[in-house]
């Protein structure tokens, strides 16, 4: 499969179909909402937005958000949300930034450290990196050296929020409320280009910037995705289905690749570079999409995939791992 045979491809739920009509298992990137391509609520929510006056519904997102986190911002782009966290951070006189690059992920001591050896700071972390959690306690114990030291705590649920780990956010595994929290393109259902950012009262200023007001179609995808999540339970769907399939990977790539992850944000790490490149390869011929990231490959389905896609998708990446 070559690239360009995807442009101008049709979604729906687990599938997308390329120009030639060929069909495609989607398990892989940021472009997979848990509740799959163009879930038709969201679609039907946009459709009756157009027919409507041009007025602006509330943006739902407070109802879901973890207790405290009730002011909310909208960007086009999760960069551009970004980029408004750490100025947020910055106006409340947090002028370092401190991320996996400054700090190693999951090092508690060395973050104690450098937050001690330099100006106020905010500390930017995911709850997931890679398909891993990393180790029971670590982001309450980040949030606690934050507390010690004045630093703010930013976390960013672009990969891991909404549902994806099983829980709403990854941050609840921890029970852990940031100061600010980042949340990725997949708020709209992966209908319409819409991030935010949301952040406590106490870290909460009035900064100087563009317009951020949601359109009225963002604003109807925005909260047609909530409530579909809410009410078709992909969240409690996301946690059995993931289970399922990481048991599933588990048994097929055994004693040639190891399978990790929670809910369904879940990776199989293969030995080498060049083992995951036929082990990327064989998959596009099995027709399942995926993450490629160094050694590990990626699986993010959406929590609507029925048992035949979760058949086909655990037959590709045993047919994949026998190829290495």
């Amino acid at each position: 499969m070559t690239t360009e045979l995807l442009t101008g491809c049709a979604a729906r739920g687990a599938r997308v179909v390329d120009p030639h009509r060929v069909e495609y298992l989607d398990c892989g990137g940021y472009g997979v909402p848990l509740l799959g391509h163009a879930h038709p609520a969201v679609v039907q929510a946009v459709v009756g937005q157009v027919r409507r006056p041009s007025l602006l519904d509330r943006l739902m997102l407070d109802l879901v958000t973890p207790n405290g986190l009730d002011h909310v911002h909208t960007f086009a782009s999760a960069s551009e949300a970004a980029q408004f966290a750490v100025a947020l951070a910055q106006a409340n006189g947090r002028p370092r930034v401190l991320t996996t690059g400054d700090v190693p992920y999951g090092g508690i001591d060395s973050l104690r450290a450098t937050l001690a050896s330099g100006p106020p700071a905010c500390v930017l972390v995911e709850p997931v990196r890679g398909a891993s959690l990393p180790p029971t306690g670590y982001l309450s114990a980040v949030a606690e050296v934050c507390r010690e030291s004045g630093a703010l705590l930013v976390v960013d649920e672009t990969r891991s929020g909404l549902g994806r780990l099983g829980v709403w956010w990854g941050v609840d595994l921890d029970g852990v409320t940031p100061d600010i929290m980042l949340v990725g393109e997949g708020l709209s259902g992966g209908v319409l280009p819409i991030a935010a950012v949301v952040a406590t009262a106490e870290v909460e200023v009035p900064l100087l910037r563009g317009s951020e007001a949601v359109s009225p179609l963002a604003s109807a995808a925005v909260n047609a995705c909530l409530r579909v999540t809410a009410s078709e339970g992909l969240v409690e769907r996301a946690k059995l289905l993931g289970d399922e399939l990481l048991y599933g990977l588990r048994a097929v790539v055994a004693g040639k690749a190891h399978a990790t992850g929670t809910g369904l944000l879940l990776g199989v790490e293969l030995p080498d570079k060049h083992a995951a490149d036929v082990f990327t390869g064989e998959l596009l011929r099995s027709r399942v999409l995926a993450d490629f990231r160094g050694r590990t490959v990626c699986f993010t389905p959406p929590a609507v995939m029925s048992a035949e896609d979760a058949g086909w998708m655990i037959e590709a990446v045993g047919m994949a791992a026998n190829k290495i």
